[in-house]
């Protein structure tokens, strides 16, 4: 019976060996920290990312517009910047912060980047954007869509 231990054996390593990936993968640090503790000094203790070293985000339609919200713990609203071309919204958050004394000195930074494809035409000049409390909201108002008797529908046989 010496062929089952050795089988159990490897089926044991197999888990460990798959153990230490997972691990490895999900445990690892995400945008500059770790995933498991606050993002950078003075952030309110909140998570920046999700568990997998994402910020969380939403894109709600609201009918006359689209509302897009990003967690940005940690970040200064001179830190992120905002552009919109092509119906596409890109976000970046870039920041840096050195702690310590003159013994010890440490430098940490940061960088998050989103697009996010806006499903349809997007008024620009219009668009809002507002940065409280580490969270990211930006009002995106669309035009309506309108019949117009121009369009001509064909019907299917």
């Amino acid at each position: 019976m010496k062929s089952f231990e050795d089988v159990n054996r490897l089926f044991r390593e197999m888990d460990r060996q798959f153990d230490q990936l997972r691990r490895a993968m999900f445990d690892a640090p995400a945008f500059g920290f770790d995933a498991r503790y606050p993002a950078l000094e003075g952030s309110s203790g909140f998570e920046a990312t999700t568990p997998y070293g994402r910020p969380g985000t939403s894109l709600e339609d609201e009918g006359d517009a689209f509302v897009f919200v990003m967690d940005l713990p940690g970040f200064e609203k001179d830190d992120i910047e905002l552009t919109f071309e092509d119906g596409t919204l890109s976000i970046s958050a870039s920041a840096e912060r050195e702690e310590g004394d003159d013994a010890f000195r440490t430098m940490r930074s940061r960088h998050v980047a989103e697009r996010v494809r806006v499903p349809r035409e997007v008024i620009v000049e219009e668009i809002e954007a507002n940065y409280r409390n580490g969270v990211l909201e930006v009002r995106l108002p669309t035009v309506d869509v309108v019949d117009d008797d121009s369009v001509h529908r064909i019907d299917v046989e």
